[in-house]
């Protein structure tokens, strides 16, 4: 738990830090030469390592939502702007986390956006920090979602709309034979410049959210 705007936003670039370190890691790993009869990090274990990176990134954007979202709601005021205009004052906590709770559920959701950036806007003037935030890279939020459920679950559903996904992001437009979550995270986005893979990709867009979310 954080007690500030600024601590969350801080544990989030760190999460997210981490992630793209271990990505990198994962890389290196897969080209050292080990002994004989020395089990190999393989290409599979990358993109395992990959994969189990981008579920923890999630993680910590989920977090990040959940724990800003109730900051703004006990009147905290981030580094930079001034706090939004909130049309409940809970005085602690519990409360505010009492307040999000919908009725006959036993916790609150933070992996769709549009249900976030909704949520923003029955509790603060004009959604405000979130919704112009989320609304503005839903496409984006909705499609890392999407990789999201293909790694944590693998019926057929989720895997179909993964591989939709990837068909309007690769510049050939199919699905590649075989192609793991892991394998596509770690290709590059076409026409990117410099090259950058669809993690890093990823990873650079939830930071650039999460700081209009709490500008610093």
């Amino acid at each position: 738990m954080v007690h500030t705007l600024h601590q969350s936003l801080l544990a989030l670039t760190k999460n997210l830090d981490g992630t793209e370190n271990l990505v990198i890691a994962a890389s290196q790993w897969g080209q050292v030469r080990f002994p004989p009869a020395t089990p190999r990090f393989s290409v599979q274990h990358k993109e395992i390592i990959t994969e189990l990176a981008f579920l923890r990134a999630f993680l910590a954007w989920e977090l990040f939502l959940e724990e800003t979202f109730v900051l703004y709601l006990l009147g905290q005021t981030a580094p930079r702007g001034r706090p939004p205009y909130r049309f409940v004052f809970p005085p602690t906590r519990r409360g505010a986390l009492h307040l999000i709770l919908p009725e006959g559920r036993d916790y609150v959701t933070w992996s769709v956006a549009s249900t976030v950036a909704a949520r923003a806007e029955r509790f603060f003037r004009d959604g405000r920090p979130f919704s112009a935030a989320l609304q503005s890279q839903m496409t984006l939020l909705n499609d890392m979602r999407t990789i999201r459920n293909a790694i944590a679950h693998w019926q057929s559903r989720t895997q179909l709309k993964f591989k939709a996904l990837v068909r309007t992001k690769t510049s050939t437009g199919t699905f590649p034979s075989n192609l793991t979550v892991g394998a596509f995270l770690g290709g590059t986005v076409p026409s990117s410049a410099p090259p950058e893979s669809f993690f890093t990709n990823y990873v650079n867009r939830l930071r650039y959210i999460a700081d209009r979310i709490v500008p610093s």
